[in-house]
Parts: structure tokens; C-alpha cells; sequence
């Protein structure tokens, strides 16, 4: 229970001093924080040196999003042929 409280504690401090910085009111950082609903968010442990922007977001859309590679197209606003190709790409590079 204790780590929780302050858990809590540093919570509010830091919202507390960007709601100060920024000049927010509770419902603008609430907006902010909520996730929205049909909103898309890539984690950043996604990335890392092994494979490209568009091949670990590729991946990760289609594998644990299980988006198709023509939502992914539209999504990214890239070709379908790019998704696909990235997307092979990466799987190749992660067997290695």
C-alpha cells in the first residue's frame, strides 16, 4: 500500500506542476491523458537498431494489433506493396 501512495504523491506533483507550467485546467489535462477511442499508439520498445521505423511499426500493427496490411496502407499512408514488403522484412531480421 505504501509504494502506492507514493506512486499517487508523485502523480500529483508532477501533474500538478504541469498544469502550472503550461496553464492547463483538470479537464485539459484529463483530455490529454485519456486515451481516445480509435487512437493508435506504438509503444517505443518497438524500435530498436535492428529493423526501421517502418518495419517495426509494420510489424507491430499487424502482429499485435492484428490489423490487416491494407488498414496498416491507410494508416500510415504508405502502399499496400511498401506494408507488405516492410513487414516481410522485418520478420526476416527478427529469425536471424
Amino acid at each position: 500500500m505504501g509504494k502506492n501512495r507514493n506512486l499517487d504523491s508523485n502523480i500529483d506533483k508532477v501533474l500538478s506542476n504541469v498544469k502550472k507550467k503550461y496553464i492547463l485546467t483538470e479537464e485539459e489535462i484529463k483530455g490529454i491523458i485519456e486515451k481516445r477511442e480509435g487512437e493508435i499508439v506504438l509503444p517505443i520498445s518497438i524500435f530498436n537498431e535492428k529493423l526501421g521505423m517502418l518495419e517495426a511499426s509494420s510489424l507491430y500493427l499487424k502482429d499485435k494489433l492484428n490489423l490487416s496490411f491494407n488498414d496498416i496502407a491507410k494508416l500510415l499512408k504508405r502502399d499496400y506493396k511498401t506494408i507488405w514488403t516492410s513487414y516481410n522484412k522485418a520478420k526476416k531480421k527478427i529469425k536471424k
